[in-house]
Parts: C-alpha cells; sequence; structure tokens
C-alpha cells in the first residue's frame, strides 16, 4: 500500500504469502501436517478434503429445526401482518404487469392476504439481512455450528459478512461469488447455503459445478477488485456468463437436493447458480451467508459507478 497526501492507492498485485492454503498444489499435505500436528481433528480430514478437491463440503443437519421454523413462520406473516414488518423485499413484482423492484412491505398493506400471496409467486424475490429484523435468522446467521467450519476452511477466524433469504428458487445465471465481491487476497470468501425446507428437482434448486474453484476469475476483471460485476460495463454482463457456462460445460453441474437443515459451503470462485423452476410456485425457502475473514473486504476501497449498492 502507497501511502500520499491526496488518497491511499491499493496495490492489488498477490504474492505466494496471499495464497490461501486450500488453493495450493501441495494443500493435500499441509492438510496431513495440520491433523498429523494436532491443528485439525482427523474428523474434519473428509470435510476438508472435499472442500480442496471439489471446492465445496457438505454438513448436513446442522441447523435447528425450530429455528427454521420460527425463521419460515416470520416470513409467512408477510402476507398476513396488519402492521408493518419493516422488511423490504428485493426484485419483487407489486403487481402483474410492473417491472419487478425493491417493495418495502407497508406498501402491501392495502392488499389481503390472498392477493399477497399471489403476488409473491410472481417473482424469486429476496431479503438482505434478514438477521437484523428476525430473531430466529439472527442465531442462524451467529450459529457457531457455521462460524466453525468457515473458521476451520480459513485457518483462522471467520466472521459472517452479509445473508440474502430465498422463498424461491433464485434461478441466478451461473457465476462465481468473487465476481461480486471486492476480496484481497482471493479467495478469502465462503458462501454457505442453508436448506430450509428440503428441495426437490421442481423447485429449481441450487446448482454447483464440481471442481470449478480451480478456474481463473475472467479475464475482463483486470484489475480486480476494483472491477467486477458490481463495477464493471453492463454491456461486458454477456461475456462474463458465456465464460462461466463454458467453464460449467467443462466440469459439469449438478444440482443440490439438500434436506431441511444441510448447509453446503462453497468456495468463492466455484461457479455456480440456480436452475429453472419447474412447477410455477413451488417454494425453495434458503438462506445464504457470505463469510469473510479480517482485512480482505476491501468494499471501502473500491470506486464507483456501482451497479449496485
Amino acid at each position: 500500500m502507497i501511502v500520499s497526501d491526496q488518497k491511499v492507492e491499493m496495490n492489488w498485485q498477490s504474492t505466494e504469502a496471499d495464497v490461501a492454503w486450500f488453493d495450493k498444489p501441495n494443500a493435500r499435505a499441509l492438510l496431513d501436517e495440520k491433523i498429523a500436528t494436532g491443528v485439525v481433528s482427523e474428523d474434519d480430514r473428509e470435510f476438508l478434503e472435499g472442500w480442496i478437491d471439489q471446492g465445496f463440503a457438505i454438513a448436513k443437519n446442522s441447523i435447528n429445526h425450530s429455528d427454521i421454523d420460527e425463521l419460515n413462520g416470520f416470513v409467512d406473516r408477510l402476507w398476513s401482518s396488519e402492521t408493518d414488518m419493516e422488511v423490504d423485499l428485493l426484485g419483487f413484482t407489486p403487481s402483474k404487469g410492473e417491472p419487478s423492484r425493491t417493495v418495502h412491505h407497508r406498501e402491501l398493506l392495502d392488499k389481503n392476504r390472498e392477493q399477497r400471496m399471489e403476488l409473491a409467486s410472481l417473482s424469486p424475490w429476496r431479503i438482505h439481512e434478514l438477521w437484523t429484523k428476525c430473531d430466529a435468522a439472527k442465531r442462524i446467521f451467529r450459529s457457531p455450528v457455521l462460524n466453525h467450519y468457515a473458521s476451520l476452511i480459513f485457518q483462522k477466524y471467520a466472521y459472517a459478512r452479509s445473508s440474502i433469504n430465498f422463498a424461491f428458487g433464485s434461478q441466478q445465471e451461473l457465476h462465481q461469488d468473487m465476481a461480486v465481491f471486492h476480496v484481497f487476497p482471493g479467495n478469502y470468501l465462503i458462501g454457505v447455503w442453508i436448506a430450509l425446507e428440503d428441495i426437490s428437482e421442481e423447485s429449481g434448486p441450487l446448482i454447483i459445478s464440481p471442481a470449478s474453484h480451480r478456474s481463473s476469475l475472467w479475464p475482463g476483471f483486470n484489475n480486480y477488485p476494483q472491477t467486477n460485476l458490481r463495477t464493471c460495463s453492463l454491456a461486458s454482463y454477456a461475456s462474463y456468463y458465456e465464460f462461466t457456462n463454458r467453464i460449467a460445460g467443462e466440469f459439469g453441474t449438478e444440482p443440490f437436493l439438500a434436506k431441511k437443515g444441510d448447509v453446503l459451503f462453497w468456495h468463492g470462485q466455484l461457479v455456480h447458480g440456480g436452475s429453472p423452476v419447474q412447477v410455477p410456485g413451488r417454494s425453495r425457502r434458503s438462506m445464504v451467508i457470505h463469510y469473510m475473514t479480517e482485512g480482505v473486504d476491501q468494499t471501502k476501497h473500491i470506486e464507483g459507478p456501482f451497479n449496485w449498492s
């Protein structure tokens, strides 16, 4: 980092010391050493081997079902509550024929339950930072189990940076989360997908591309983390998604057909997205949390304009 009188100029050139241990060519040997010296438990070998080799790992039935039920109940009350629940619904369609936008819950209060529920099924809306409004979501967001696994992967303390709650399949384009966040040193980013109900093929499950974390970031982001999907030209999006679809074609894809309480941890470079919903209105309740480690979130150093805030 070079300091001048005018501003702080960031140096985004990586060195060998910046490479996460799990991304190094000898990561398997490093894991063996960590286990032999007691830094990592033998019980965690399979989890970390999956992370190294496939770019994801699964912790089955790791979230308390009573917390899930309470969270789902909170969301269900959006359609019946007569008072403002102080929640923003992003990508929500406020009436048939209107484009999707951010809708505050108070805008729905003049509609009855049936009308609200009909609108709810028109678009794959989402809620950001629900943990700040719902106690059950907060308990999940601050879950010691999730924090343990994220810190285990990083081999240093991990913190939950942000969350998104979905009621339906996102149907998102195939992408890498590193292209959404501004992270340096690279790959100190973990995505966590929590099933809030049993997931079926009909509901548009999350799809992942195993081992695609070993692919590169799109070359068009030539000064990452300054440039990514949040800051690049919108005209670049098509080329970026051609790139991720090509990677997925090379490595293959598979759906994550989770059971309620199952958790998927994925590498920041893993290509993933949302598959098409086969049965309109079929729910796919889930919560996504992103973890980082201290000092890698470079958002405050990034210059706009921005494609989203």
